[in-house]
Parts: C-alpha cells; structure tokens; sequence
C-alpha cells in the first residue's frame, strides 16, 4: 500500500493499529488482490467466526461461573439463565454501532479488553493455577481428560515464563501509560479517563480486595490464614 500511494510514504504511516487495521487497512489490501470479491468474502468470514468463537469462551467462562457460584437455583435453568445474560450484553453493545459508538468501543478495549487490566488478571490467574493449585495437579487433571501428562515444556512455560512475560509487559505498561487517543488527534476528556480506570478498576479491584476480605473473616493466626489462604481445596482424582 506504501508503494501503490508513490509518494514515499511509510509503511508504518499505512499501518495504523486498532480497529482500523481490520475494518480500513486489510480491506485495501484485500480489494488490490486478484478475484477482490472473493478474499473479501474470505476475509470478512473469517473476522465473523473469531468474532463469535470469542464471544463463546467469553460468554461461557461467566455463566459457568455463575452457575457455579448458585448450582441449586441456576443449573437447573442454565439455558434460560443463558438467554438472559445473551440479550443483556447485545444491549450494551449496541451503542457500540452507533454514530459515535467507536469512541465507547476504544474506551472499553484500551481500558478493560487489552493492555493493563488483561495482564494484571492474566498473571495472578497464572500464579493461582501454576503456583498454588500446583503444576503437578493440573497435570494430573490434563492426564484424566485427555490420559496423558504435559511435557517438561508446557510446564517450564506456565510456571515461569508466563508469569515473567505478563508481569514484565504489566509493568512496562504502567511506566509507558500514555491517556488514550483516538485516531491520533482525539484526546479524551479528564472525565472520559476517569470512566476508563474505573472500568479498569472494576476488573483489576477484585483480586486484592477478595485477598483482603479473605484474610479478614478467616479464623486464626496471620501465618495461619496466609496458608490457608495459599492451601488448594480440590484434588486431582487420579494421583
């Protein structure tokens, strides 16, 4: 695209990323190609089912969460249950379409769907299912689904590169914190930021906050709670 514009443009002038890159610059890319209409279709299709098979892991991780957390009242009615969590996150994401829904939609994606917040829950769920759950149960619970155990290279990743790599990019995005800017001349309002960590926050609070009303209501010494806190509660049938 650089070259086809001759003017001496940047690649990196062309390349933008964000929902741009997806919907603008790939769709330019795709109409310069031989048989355009036929790659398009390709290409569209292809954004259509990443699209819903995220929503589904999404969507499924909350409601069995959910569904976990009240067994007697929802399992029975899961897929009514289902249907109702379906129709309230369309009707959030509806403004999202509209005439200024890409503003919302770069404020929900730059503060909760990537960057900080993704990697502040990645990295402690690494450290709770590798660390404290243990690696050696995780493997025995891969072991009963699938009857054989993880090599020595899965492990060395989730035990330590994993964690290493969400918590250095975590803190280099914290030293690196630029507010956000919308196709390079929009900067949001102060108030508009506010909305932003506090949908961060919404997600990142959660983890501490737990971990200190755990240490709050549970009996016994501090070094008792901190073990008891750290102890994993399931086990593994097959040892």
């Amino acid at each position: 695209m650089a070259y086809l514009k001759g003017d001496g443009t940047e690649v990196a002038d062309v390349v933008k990323s964000g929902p741009g890159l997806a919907f603008i610059t790939y769709s330019e890319v795709v109409s310069q190609l031989h048989n355009s209409p036929l790659w398009a279709t390709v290409f569209f299709f292809m954004l259509l089912i990443l699209g819903i098979n995220s929503q589904f892991c999404t969507v499924e991780t909350f409601i069995t969460g959910i569904v976990d957390e009240w067994p007697s009242l929802l399992r029975p009615r899961r897929e009514v249950f289902t249907v109702v969590i379906v129709i309230i996150l369309y009707m959030l994401g509806l403004p999202m379409v509209t005439k200024g829904g890409m503003y919302i939609f770069q404020l929900m994606d730059y503060y909760s769907a990537s960057g900080m917040t993704l990697l502040f829950t990645v990295f402690f769920q690494t450290i709770a299912i590798t660390w404290v759950y243990g690696v050696k149960r995780l493997s025995s619970n891969i072991e009963e689904m699938t009857g054989y155990r993880p090599n020595w290279y899965f492990l060395a990743t989730w035990v330590f590169v994993s964690p290493a790599i969400c918590l250095g990019i975590f803190l280099f995005s914290v030293l690196r914190y630029k507010p956000l800017v919308y196709a390079e001349t929009y900067v949001y309002p102060w108030w508009g930021e506010v909305l932003g960590w506090g949908i961060a926050l919404a997600s990142m609070l959660w983890i501490p906050l737990y971990a200190f009303h755990f240490m709050l209501v549970t009996p016994g010494s501090l070094k008792d709670r901190l073990i008891a806190g750290i102890t994993p509660t399931l086990r593994p049938s097959k040892k």
